[in-house]
């Protein structure tokens, strides 16, 4: 059997299992001196571990890691949107919280591009995001289109406000320009069926494996 006191360095660096740690917990709470043993392990350790706050980037890539971030609420919607898992949603959302995700396509509007599921193998599919103010051009919908506003307020051409969570359809052949309203980007999903046309000209982004 280990004995406790081997136990105690790896206890105060909390890299135990769980029922290890269970030993611990119940031998200190018997033993003043095995406690006084642990504390020192533990001071030790604290001096070992200097605390340093992540980079923007660095944040970015563990809230990617861990889920959607700030817009997790939005998986299973983004799911559907989207025909992918919700674990594939859930990355793709996370991509958002990451600057290197996005592609500067013209001033104030970023693209993130990403391939859709099998019922959406003809669509474009990505995020898009508007700084307060900018304008994404009139287009016309080859196929139709599903936007969905994940932050900020967006103005359609037709005059309707969108906030997060609203969804707005547009069909084949209809067009229209969407602006970003108030003092934060707009942020919103798009899968738009075989594309879209700007001025009669087909846009189709390269999409990266996202």
């Amino acid at each position: 059997m280990t004995d406790v006191r081997e136990l105690l360095p790896l206890y105060a660096l909390g890299i135990l299992e769980a029922d290890e740690a269970t030993i611990v917990d119940q031998a200190i709470a018997k033993d003043a001196a095995l406690a006084a043993e642990l504390a020192g392990y533990q001071s030790a350790a604290a001096q070992l571990i200097v605390p340093e706050s992540p980079g923007p980037e660095v944040k970015a890539r563990l809230l990617a890691s861990v889920g959607g971030g700030r817009f997790e609420q939005r998986t299973s919607r983004m799911a559907s949107l989207f025909d992918v898992s919700v674990d594939r949603a859930r990355e793709l959302l996370g991509l958002i919280e990451r600057p290197a995700s996005w592609t500067q396509e013209m001033p104030g509007i970023a693209l993130v591009h990403f391939d859709g599921g099998a019922a959406y193998a003809a669509a474009d599919c990505g995020f898009i995001r508007l700084e307060p103010g900018a304008v994404f051009p009139s287009h016309r919908h080859v196929g139709d289109e599903v936007t969905v506003v994940l932050q900020g307020t967006l103005r359609d051409s037709s005059g309707r406000m969108l906030q997060p969570g609203d969804e707005l359809v547009q069909a084949a052949g209809s067009q229209h320009e969407l602006v970003c309203e108030g003092s934060e980007p707009c942020i919103f999903a798009a899968r738009a069926m075989d594309g879209i046309e700007i001025g009669g000209v087909s846009v189709r982004p390269n999409k990266p494996s996202l």
